[in-house]
């Protein structure tokens, strides 16, 4: 796997946070990839709706039901590229405060982020 971190190295201090927050509940961290990719492995943290779900806008309900709960939501790819689609995607839906997880996913499993199988 590629690892594209070098897009986010304005972000690394902001990386900190985002543990906290996910690690206290504060936040959900949202996996859009795909099904396939899901399967695979995946964060025990997280909750999977695939880039081409919210596209139908299959999913937004329930990232708006989190945002009412007061959480942050945060979205992560592979890299980045997609989660940064679904953020416009979801803008379009109204849901204009969703985040991206400043690091990639391989810098996410340094950092201590379990995956399952």
């Amino acid at each position: 796997m590629i690892n594209y971190d070098f897009l986010f190295e304005d972000k690394q201090k902001d990386y900190q946070e985002v543990l906290r927050e996910l690690r206290s509940g504060k936040a959900r961290l949202i996996d859009i990839r795909e099904h396939n990719e899901w399967e695979k492995n995946h964060f025990k943290c997280a909750m999977h709706i695939p880039l081409s779900d919210l596209v139908k806008g299959k999913g937004v309900e329930i990232l708006k039901e989190i945002k009412k709960s007061d959480k942050k939501v945060y979205t992560h790819c592979r890299s980045g590229n997609r989660a940064r689609k679904a953020q416009q995607v979801l803008a379009q839906y109204g849901c204009k405060e969703i985040h991206i997880i400043p690091i990639s996913m391989m810098k996410m499993i340094e950092e201590g982020f379990i995956l399952t199988a």
